[in-house]
């Protein structure tokens, strides 16, 4: 099987694309269309680019917002509801001020004060600061692929910093163990579906109690399968941040997704069949 591999600078940092058994000719073009594509995509999203328009939102705290940008905000209170507020987008603020090594303020905001009416959003509390980065990776991961599809590509597999899903091909991913990096856990063949992991390992400021993610409890690792990247991404986060009863209940409820998570311990704990999944022999990775 012919295999051509694609790195472009996104989401502030890289994203590989495989594309098979394709013209090589017709697959360079393809690609310049799909990059041009997900910095579209990028644009309405980025946390940090004053000029987003998740940005401007943030800035002018009420717009009318695009079909992306309100499909993703309005998922993202769906997973907050469903999480109780322990997972919510309305926190930049703090994410911002971990990133600086600020103590961090006592906002009383929520996701609750997001207010949507058809197309535009309101953000009805001074200290909102919607930040999708637990979530809007996965929604381009979904959307390059449809892209790719839609114009006739049958393999492909894309890797978001983490984020990857595969269309029509079989691939094999490593988990990377949340203490060492020279080990990898759980490496696994997946056709068709999306995963991502959640973690306190790779983003973390001094140790690792100061990571990127906001609520951590007792998990280290979430790794998420599910039908969609954002899916699993948005999954990934919320495992990451509610507490054992909590998130077994959000398990139960939610059986399209399977979850490996890791405890501080390193105690590992599979649900919904994780650890039936197809798994392969590691061999010098």
């Amino acid at each position: 099987m012919k295999e051509l591999i694609f790195e472009k600078k996104l989401v502030g940092d890289k994203i590989s694309i495989f594309l098979y058994d394709i013209d090589e000719t017709i697959a360079y073009s393809l690609i310049e269309e799909l990059y041009e594509e997900a910095k579209r995509l990028e644009k309405i999203f980025n946390f940090y680019d004053k000029d987003s328009e998740l940005s401007i939102l943030n800035q002018k705290r009420e717009l009318r917002v695009s079909n992306e940008l309100l499909e993703v905000i309005s998922k993202s209170i769906t997973y907050s509801k469903l999480s109780s507020g322990m997972y919510d987008i309305s926190l930049g603020k703090n994410f911002l001020e971990r990133k600086s090594n600020i103590p961090l303020s006592k906002l009383s905001c929520s996701y609750k004060d997001i207010h949507i009416n058809k197309n535009s959003i309101t953000l009805n509390h001074p200290d909102i600061l919607i930040d999708l980065g637990s979530i809007a990776k996965g929604y381009i991961v979904d959307k390059l692929l449809v892209f790719l599809k839609e114009r006739g590509v049958e393999k492909a597999f894309i890797d978001a910093r983490g984020d990857m899903k595969s269309l029509g091909n079989e691939e094999t991913i490593y988990i990377q163990h949340p203490r060492d990096k020279t080990k990898a856990l759980f490496p696994i063949a997946m056709k068709g579906k999306a995963i991502a992991t959640s973690g306190d390992y790779n983003q973390f400021h001094n140790n690792y109690e100061n990571s990127h993610i906001l609520n951590q409890k007792d998990i280290i690792s979430a790794t998420i399968i599910a039908n969609t990247a954002l899916e699993a991404d948005a999954f990934a986060s919320i495992l990451f941040v509610t507490d054992k009863k909590q998130r077994e209940q959000i398990i139960k409820q939610n059986l399209q997704i399977k979850a490996l998570l890791i405890d501080k311990d390193l105690n590992q704990f599979s649900y919904n069949g994780f650890e039936n999944l197809k798994i392969i022999e590691v061999k010098n990775k």
